[in-house]
């Protein structure tokens, strides 16, 4: 049996002048870009965001044996969406604004925090501030409690920090369809009005986010799907704070790329 003779292989075609002149372009411009946007990366800084606040910050459920804070949530939807923020939570459960202890509350903590971060090189670009729902619980006026969240308010803005300020949500004992005009609702109007005389001075430092009737308490307990997101009469369950993080990450994104 005789061997066969291999196939004749055609020689493979060298392109021309004018085609390798196109491919050394494409091959240039898109190198170009590559390290164009990998100077940009590596140029861009992080920019920090600072979550403070009470219990409802730092994530408290199930009677205070875990936690869940919306940070967790809302560092995720931050970096799957492209921007470059770290976010740090300072949640304190039980904490009120303003404390009857005079090295106590969050008048006396967040500027010790921020002073302390300043000293290390990292500034804050935003302060997320939710507060004030111990304070009332506690039985004090709401005018006193709002000027202790403005004074937190000018803390953060003396350290270059933009303002997101939340109302504060509803509870159990507390709904706005059934007191209206309780306590936490005067605060919350108090806090609404400052959002509002900032958006009037055209003050693109300082916003509102009016949580209330974006997360309310379930009305009744055929709401399984608000159920499912409140642990008590209070506190949130971990899909409560993830639904938080969600309707704040909503609130920044439009304000992140300027601030």
């Amino acid at each position: 049996m005789k061997a066969g003779f291999p196939k004749a292989t055609a020689p493979a075609l060298r392109p021309g002048p004018a085609r390798r002149l196109r491919n050394i372009w494409i091959c240039a411009a898109l190198s170009g870009l590559f390290v164009s946007k990998t100077q940009k990366t590596m140029a861009s800084e992080p920019k920090y965001l600072l979550a403070f606040g009470d219990s409802l910050t730092e994530g408290y459920y199930n009677y205070g044996t875990r936690f869940h804070p919306y940070s967790l949530k809302l560092q995720q939807l931050l970096d799957e969406n492209g921007y470059n923020v770290k976010v740090s939570e300072r949640g304190l459960s039980g904490e009120r604004v303003v404390d009857d202890q005079p090295d106590s509350g969050m008048v006396v903590r967040l500027p010790k925090l921020l002073d302390y971060s300043a000293a290390e090189g990292r500034n804050f670009s935003w302060v997320v501030i939710l507060g004030g729902i111990n304070d009332i619980g506690w039985g004090a006026d709401p005018y006193t409690v709002f000027t202790g969240l403005q004074s937190l308010y000018d803390t953060s803005r003396r350290h270059g920090a933009r303002v997101l300020a939340l109302t504060c949500l509803e509870t159990a004992t507390s709904r706005s369809d059934t007191k209206p005009n309780d306590e936490r609702s005067r605060l919350n109007a108090l806090i609404r009005g400052a959002g509002e005389e900032a958006e009037a001075r055209g003050d693109a430092g300082f916003a509102v986010l009016d949580l209330e009737p974006l997360l309310p308490f379930p009305r009744d307990r055929y709401d399984a799907a608000g159920d499912a997101l409140w642990d008590d009469g209070l506190h949130l369950t971990p899909a409560g704070y993830d639904r938080l993080a969600e309707i704040i990450y909503q609130g920044l994104r439009d304000k992140l790329d300027d601030g």
